[in-house]
């Protein structure tokens, strides 16, 4: 359907215009968003390297802490006991391994109850307090294996460390555990050596979930609960996370997790730095996006003013030609127009010609519909008559001018009205243009008949119900002659079946030459009988036909004596009469050799039909494949018998068709192709 809205040349060069522009833009944005997401996996891979290494740089500075813990707590002076002597040593070591920032570290001794007996935080000889978060201390002496500790508050500092603690063994028992305290802000020195870029910040979560150190303002979150972005992100041992830094800053970064402490690193790297290659750039596109198009816009209304005039000039052309005027049309130096101006010339003279001839033909027209020998009226979407024709004024009776107006349902028997209203109601919603219903009718003199009714649609250029035209033809003396020969068929049938009672009885005293009379016999039964068989399902349909696997099943259920003995596959075919008397004397002559020589001769034998119909223009042709399996094994050509011939005359001759037979070791297979008449006539 076109659309209602009209649109100028120049609108529509426009429109082209920016149809050229929009690929190119279209494909810049895809190139654009492919740098978005090679960048944005970029900085991805780049922050994830960065939280791995400041995660190692971060287990370098604790395995450092621990090796120093480990090397005091083997001194001769703490294994024997002198306090005083192991304090100034730890001293002394703590200057000489941080020389810096010797106050970053203390060393402190506690026994297996947690009370404090050396402290470097402290003169030597103050008064200690027991040590804090002692259910540490118990973790390493139970383990005797060193423990990196979350923050905590310390007993002696009274503020937020980290330490390192370590079992102190003597004759393998742990006698007391000593704690390498750490400032937090020596943890953030190693985040700040890492020379992050300007705006990327590092955070270290310890186990706990609170923020151990900070790359920027550390000592503003130091010891606050992480996030529960971090939470949610931090899954595994390593990834990608988005979300907001500890400052509602929106970042992308990625995290690493260390498995010597549990702790964890986070690595930020601010939405906004991601995003600012691809906002410059689509700035840059949109710029020169806009610029292309107000220059095609304009280049559109320079040549869509060019046009424009001329294709003006042809309206007045049109309006003359409407009015049956002769015209004549001047050169305008566009080629297209030009020639639609010399077709409108010429169109001018033969549309006159052809008023003339148009107002004979309708003349002729009215003539031969009012002399039809069929009833034909047209009427409107809601049924009623806009015209009729004198033959469905005789078939009511009824004078024009008393139809003109009326629904075509006025005389229409109620028994036949439903179907032909709902059916009509359906026509004018659009389901179907045409439709065929047999009515029953009553006269004006009160007589009554059958009329066979074909409405068609008429509809305009949009599909829309216009009107419809009623084709009306009196069916009353076929309709009885139907009946007639219904009742002739019914005693056709009774004769019939007589006339084959009586050459049954017949065929009792036949005989072939050469062989025994019992057996000529009791072929010539059992064929009389098939034949019987099929007559009787012709008989179920009144001689309309019947169905093939009908037949078969017939034929052969006998022997199926097993579920997969006899296998039928097919479509639903009606056969006429004559095809199915022919194939019924044919599948049985098929199922009597199978049952004596083929594979219904064993009681493993089996035996498959299939049939298919193909369509060969108006011709529809029938092929049957019959097909025995397991059945007794065929050493060689067998010999062709009565059966045989009686076959191949009534499929070539009868119903000119072809017959393929072919003996296998497996079993005898036998192809039947004929044709069965135009595809109205097919599978019910």
């Amino acid at each position: 359907m076109f659309s209602s809205r009209s649109y100028t040349i120049r609108q529509c060069l426009m429109a082209f215009g920016t149809i050229l522009v929009l690929p190119g833009l279209f494909f810049a944005a895809v190139l654009l968003w492919r740098y978005a997401v090679a960048e944005r996996s970029r900085y991805e891979e780049e922050a994830l390297g960065t939280a791995q290494r400041i995660m190692a740089s971060v287990d370098r500075e604790l395995v450092g802490i621990q090796a120093a813990a480990q090397a005091l707590a083997t001194s001769s002076t703490l294994l024997e006991g002198n306090f005083e002597a192991f304090q100034r040593q730890a001293q002394m070591t703590l200057q000489s391994w941080s020389r810096e920032k010797p106050n970053d570290y203390a060393i402190v001794v506690r026994d297996t109850r947690g009370q404090q007996v050396a402290n470097t935080r402290l003169p030597w000889g103050s008064p200690l307090p027991r040590g804090a978060n002692l259910p540490i201390d118990q973790q390493v002496i139970a383990t005797k294996r060193p423990v990196v500790q979350d923050l905590f508050t310390g007993a002696t500092a009274g503020r937020s460390i980290i330490s390192v603690r370590v079992p102190v063994l003597k004759d393998d028992t742990v006698t007391h555990v000593l704690s390498m305290a750490v400032e937090p802000r020596r943890i953030a020195d190693v985040l700040q050596a890492e020379g992050l870029p300007g705006q990327w910040v590092a955070t270290i979560i310890d186990s706990a979930d609170r923020v151990v150190a900070r790359s920027r303002l550390h000592e503003t979150f130091v010891g606050t609960p992480a996030p529960d972005e971090f939470l949610k992100a931090a899954q595994g041992d390593g990834g990608i996370w988005e979300g907001h830094n500890l400052e509602g800053t929106e970042v992308l970064g990625a995290y690493a997790r260390s498995d010597l402490s549990n702790w964890t690193t986070f690595v930020g790297v601010p939405a906004e730095i991601v995003q600012a290659p691809l906002r410059r750039s689509l700035w840059t596109m949109f710029g020169l996006g806009m610029g292309l198009l107000v220059l095609s816009f304009l280049l559109a209304r320079g040549f869509g003013k060019r046009i424009a005039a001329p294709v003006e000039g042809m309206v007045s052309l049109t309006q003359s030609l409407g009015r049956g005027e002769p015209i004549t049309a001047a050169s305008t130096g566009l080629v297209e127009i030009d020639r639609v101006g010399k077709a409108l010339t010429g169109a001018s003279a033969e549309l006159r010609s052809r008023e003339t001839a148009l107002a004979q033909s309708e003349a002729r027209l009215r003539a031969t519909q009012n002399n039809a020998a069929v009833g034909i009226a047209e009427v409107d979407r809601d049924g009623r008559f806009v015209s009729v024709n004198e033959a469905r004024c005789r078939l009511t009776g009824h004078p024009r001018e008393e139809l003109i107006g009326l629904h075509f349902g006025h005389a229409s028997d109620s028994s036949t009205l439903e179907q032909d209203l709902d059916l009509f109601r359906r026509q004018v919603e659009g389901e179907f243009d045409t439709y065929t219903t047999d009515s029953k009718f009553r006269r004006k003199n009160g007589s009554g008949g059958w009329a066979r009714v074909t409405s068609t649609a008429v509809r305009d250029a949009e599909g829309e119900f216009l009107y419809a035209v009623r084709v009306v033809e009196d069916i009353t003396e076929r309709r009885e002659a139907d009946r007639r020969q219904k009742l002739l068929i019914d005693e056709l049938n009774h004769r019939v079946k007589n006339t084959l009672a009586t050459v049954q009885s017949l065929a009792w005293q036949a005989a072939r030459p050469g062989v025994p009379p019992q057996v000529a016999q009791q072929r010539f039964q059992e064929r009389l009988l098939a034949l019987s068989r099929t007559h009787n399902l012709l008989n179920e349909t009144h001689w309309e036909g019947a169905s093939l696997r009908a037949i078969l099943e017939t034929e052969l259920q006998p022997y199926a004596t097993a579920p997969s003995r006899i296998r039928l596959h097919g479509p639903e075919l009606q056969l006429s009469p004559k095809s199915a008397v022919v194939l019924g004397m044919a599948l049985h002559e098929l199922a009597t050799n199978a049952v004596k020589h083929g594979a219904l001769a064993l009681a493993s034998g089996q035996v498959q039909v299939d049939w298919k119909t193909d369509q060969a223009g108006n011709e529809a042709h029938l092929t049957i494949e019959w097909r025995e399996m397991d059945g007794p094994l065929l050493e060689g050509e067998p010999n062709y018998g009565f059966g045989s011939r009686l076959l191949r005359q009534t499929i070539v001759q009868e119903l000119a068709g072809k017959l393929d037979v072919r003996f296998e070791r497996e079993g005898m297979r036998c192809t039947i192709a004929v044709p069965i008449g135009s595809a109205s006539q097919q599978a019910a």
